[in-house]
C-alpha cells in the first residue's frame, strides 16, 4: 500500500474498544485497510494474498438501485451478483488454517462462537460451510476483537479488496486478516469519528451495508479480479474447485411505457448509464418505422405536385412487408448510426444486449464508481 498508517489505526487494527454489548454505543468508526492486522486479533492472517485484486482504473457505472441507510452507506442483499470478487479456483482464505488457529485456544474458540451464535464444537464445521471471497467495496460491519478472555464490538469499515469469508445468505462472517468474527453493522446515533486515516479513494456515500439474501443461496456469483470475468462459486466451496465461468448478469428489463406518453429524453435517462443507442427509441417514431417504411425524396415532390385538397390514399402504393423494413430494431436516429450498425440489422423482437467493459453489479450498489477499483 502507498499510503502511511496512522497511530490511531495501528491502535485499532483487528482490535476493539468495548465489549460486545457496546458494540454500536461508541462513536467511533475504526478504518481498515486490506491486510492491516493489528492488536488483539482473534487468530494470525488466514489470508491468501494471491486473492488480492490488482489495482484498476475507476469507470462509470449505472446509477444506484439499493436502498440507502440514513447514514449515507447503501444497503444490499448478499445474494447480489457480483458484490464479491474472487480468483477462479482459489479462495481468498486458508480455511482449514483458520479452524487450526481457532481450535488451538479454548478461551478464543469460546468467544468466537459466542459472537458467532455457535457451540463451540461446532467451529470447524461452521467455517467450512462458509465461502472465501474478497469485498468489492468499502463495506461497513461490525468487527470484534479479542482482549482478556472475551470478545470486543466495535464499528468498523472494511477495505474493498478483503478476504472475508461469508455465509449462505451472503452476509460476511470472518475477516481473513486477523480471524476476527463478523455481524452486521449498528446505526451510529450521531455523526461518528473516524478512527484510523481513510484509504485513497474512501468516500462514505459509497460504502456498503450488506443485508441478508431473503432466501438461503446455494451459489454466490463473483466477478473474477484477475481478468474481469463472471464466475459461480458454490457456497462452502473453500478451494473454488468447483467454480465455473457464467454469463453475465442480464440488467433487469424496463417496465413497459405507454406510446402515447411524451417522454422527456433527460428524464428518461441517467446519462452516467451506459446504453446502446438501439434502447433509446422514441415509441411513436419506432412504431411507425416499424409498420410502414419512410416516404422518399421523389415521394415528397409527388405529393407537392397534387392538387392541395387532394386527400386520396395514393393507391399505386404498395407496403412493403412489414418483415422486410430497412430495420426491425430501428437505432435512435436512422441513418445516422456507424456502418456496421446499419448493415446488421437486429433481427424481430430483439432486445439489444449491453455487455460493460467491465463487470458491474447487477444491482449497481455502488453509486457511480466502478466497484471493482481498489486505489489503495
Amino acid at each position: 500500500m502507498t499510503f502511511a498508517i496512522s497511530v490511531a489505526l495501528a491502535v485499532a487494527g483487528c482490535s476493539g474498544d468495548g465489549g460486545e454489548n457496546t458494540a454500536g454505543s461508541g462513536r467511533e468508526l475504526f478504518m481498515q485497510p486490506v491486510a492491516a492486522q493489528g492488536p488483539d486479533p482473534f487468530t494470525d492472517s488466514t489470508a491468501k494474498t494471491a486473492a488480492s485484486p490488482p489495482p484498476v482504473t475507476r469507470s462509470p457505472q449505472p446509477s444506484p438501485t439499493g436502498s440507502a441507510t440514513p447514514q449515507g452507506t447503501r444497503s444490499l442483499s448478499g445474494g447480489t451478483p457480483g458484490l464479491y470478487g474472487g480468483t477462479r479456483s482459489a479462495g481468498s482464505c486458508d480455511v482449514d488454517r483458520q479452524v487450526r488457529f481457532l481450535t488451538a485456544d479454548q478461551a478464543k474458540a469460546r468467544a468466537f462462537a459466542q459472537v458467532s451464535g455457535i457451540d463451540q464444537a461446532a467451529i470447524p464445521g461452521y467455517l467450512r460451510g462458509l465461502t472465501p471471497v474478497v469485498l468489492r467495496a468499502d463495506t461497513r460491519v461490525t468487527n470484534h476483537g479479542f482482549r482478556g478472555g472475551s470478545a470486543t464490538g466495535f464499528q468498523s469499515v472494511l477495505q474493498a479488496g478483503t478476504a472475508v469469508l461469508v455465509d449462505d445468505r451472503g452476509l460476511p462472517r470472518v475477516r481473513c486478516a486477523c480471524g476476527n468474527p463478523l455481524k452486521p453493522p449498528v446505526a451510529f446515533k450521531s455523526t461518528p469519528r473516524h478512527n484510523g486515516r481513510p484509504w485513497s479513494g474512501y468516500q462514505p456515500a459509497r460504502v456498503v451495508v450488506v443485508t441478508p439474501a431473503p432466501q438461503p443461496i446455494v451459489t454466490i456469483v463473483i466477478v473474477n479480479i484477475v481478468d474481469n470475468t463472471w464466475i459461480e462459486r458454490k457456497v462452502g466451496d473453500e478451494h473454488g474447485h468447483k467454480d465455473r465461468v457464467t454469463k453475465p448478469p442480464v440488467p433487469p428489463t424496463p417496465p413497459p411505457t405507454d406510446p402515447d406518453d411524451s417522454l422527456d429524453p433527460d428524464e428518461s435517462l441517467d446519462p452516467d448509464e451506459s446504453v446502446d443507442p438501439d434502447e433509446s427509441v422514441d415509441p411513436d417514431k419506432s412504431k411507425d418505422e416499424e409498420d410502414t417504411p419512410g416516404p422518399t425524396e421523389s415521394d415528397r415532390d409527388s405529393d407537392r405536385s397534387q392538387d392541395p385538397g387532394h386527400d386520396q390514399p395514393d393507391e399505386d402504393v404498395t407496403p412493403e412487408d412489414p418483415g422486410t423494413t430497412p430495420s426491425d430494431c430501428p437505432s435512435l436516429s436512422p441513418g445516422t448510426g456507424t456502418p456496421e450498425e446499419q448493415s446488421s440489422p437486429l433481427p424481430p423482437g430483439c432486445e439489444p444486449q449491453v455487455e460493460p467493459d467491465d463487470p458491474y453489479l447487477s444491482e449497481n450498489p455502488l453509486s457511480d464508481s466502478d466497484p471493482g477499483t481498489f486505489d489503495s
